[in-house]
């Protein structure tokens, strides 16, 4: 999995907005603004923590709230493989969510290559 500074410099590489407010050191949000749309796509990403209070796992994830205000589509590593139950809601708003999903981890991965 990619670590903080990696998500970080994507979403800059990218010209992504990027939340440096957050209280959290670990946890890193980004915001992509897609032309037509009410709500910017949410990037939340966070490493794996170990601590006294308790573990918490890694959390790499993008969110978008639709147009109706009310719908959200959400997609994560993990829900990359699996089958889409409702295809023909959003159809284009699925691709575009994806589109950013696979453009920043394309992006992670030319930063590892470049690391390596």
């Amino acid at each position: 999995m990619p670590t903080y500074a990696q998500v970080e410099q994507a979403l800059i590489n990218l010209e992504y907005d990027i939340d440096f407010s957050d209280r959290y050191p670990t946890k890193l949000t980004g915001y992509i603004a897609i032309e037509g749309y009410l709500s910017q796509i949410v990037l939340k990403f966070r490493e794996s923590y170990h601590g006294e209070l308790g573990d918490l796992e890694e959390m790499f994830q993008v969110e978008w709230l639709m147009n109706d205000g009310e719908s959200c589509l959400y997609l994560d590593i993990a829900s990359l493989d699996e089958p889409d139950e409702v295809p023909d809601i959003f159809v284009k708003e699925k691709v575009i969510l994806r589109s950013v999903f696979d453009r920043v981890l394309q992006e992670i991965a030319q930063l590892s290559d470049q690391s390596s």
